[in-house]
């Protein structure tokens, strides 16, 4: 009797089991990635059936902000985003204790400081008013780029998380209070005519090429984390779905699209 009972037992023990496997989903096979502004819509349109060739299927959300997208990549609703500078990946990281990762530099976005009167830096006139984004990442970056020019010094030669508390020297008596929303910066610039901006924002001006560019921000160690990254968790940056995301945001087809229709304002960055 006891033989039977034990029989009985196995055999259930091992339907149940067999139960569980067959009930238990398999892994996803979507990729879904956050994306606010173009080209990375493109982008990722350019390599969807790349990736569909080997077995994802891409699932494009677009967004107007960028805490949400990251919101949602943290608590694991996105696989990936691609809205962000690690800059700023690391000062969400930080506010929220996320565990947010860079895990592909994808370009270089121009940043520059335009005029619409002055030929030269040499040409501003003392205590002229630079409007600049009033984000603190942009706010920061903008200070360096003036930095780059020889407008500013800051204090121990501080080079990220920069404040107006941080100039060292300001020769030109520059002044700093002109803080706008990133895409309010076109339309303010339009009456002040001194700004810090990117080209993707300036573009309503319809400029041509490089008019009104009095100075360009320079590629060197502290810029080059500035570049638009492919976002992940620190869980899943390993994953097959995040390395075939890599694999193909890095392409050939990606980075001749991004020379082609987007040399305007930016430059790839792998």
């Amino acid at each position: 009797m006891k033989k039977i009972i034990l029989v009985i037992m196995v055999v259930v023990l091992g339907a149940s089991i067999i139960g569980c496997g067959a009930n238990e989903p398999e892994e996803s096979k979507e990729i879904n990635v956050g994306v606010a502004f173009y080209p990375m819509k493109d982008i990722l349109l350019l390599i969807e059936n790349d990736l569909e060739e080997e077995g994802y299927d891409l699932v494009i959300h677009e967004f107007s902000d960028y805490q949400v997208p990251n919101n949602l990549l943290q608590n694991g609703e996105l696989d990936a985003n691609m809205i962000q500078h690690d800059y700023f990946l690391q000062m969400y990281n930080e506010s929220n204790g996320a565990e947010l990762v860079t895990a592909q530099p994808i370009y270089h976005a121009t940043f520059a400081l335009y005029s619409k009167e002055y030929e030269t830096i040499e040409d501003i006139p003392d205590g002229s008013i630079v409007t600049m984004a009033d984000d603190a990442t942009n706010f920061s970056r903008s200070l360096y780029l003036l930095k780059q020019a020889g407008l500013l010094t800051f204090n121990d030669d501080k080079t990220t998380g920069l404040t107006i508390e941080d100039i060292a020297t300001n020769p030109k008596n520059l002044k700093f209070e002109d803080k706008v929303p990133l895409t309010s910066l076109a339309q303010r610039y339009s009456e002040t005519g001194l700004a810090v901006m990117y080209p993707t924002y300036a573009r309503s001006l319809e400029l041509v090429g490089d008019e009104q560019r009095l100075y360009v921000e320079q590629q060197d160690s502290i810029t080059e984390g500035y570049a638009i990254s492919l976002a992940a968790r620190d869980d899943n940056r390993d994953s097959e779905k995040i390395q075939a995301l890599i694999k193909h945001v890095t392409n050939d087809k990606v980075r001749q699209l991004l020379i082609d229709e987007y040399s305007w304002a930016s430059k790839p960055a792998f």
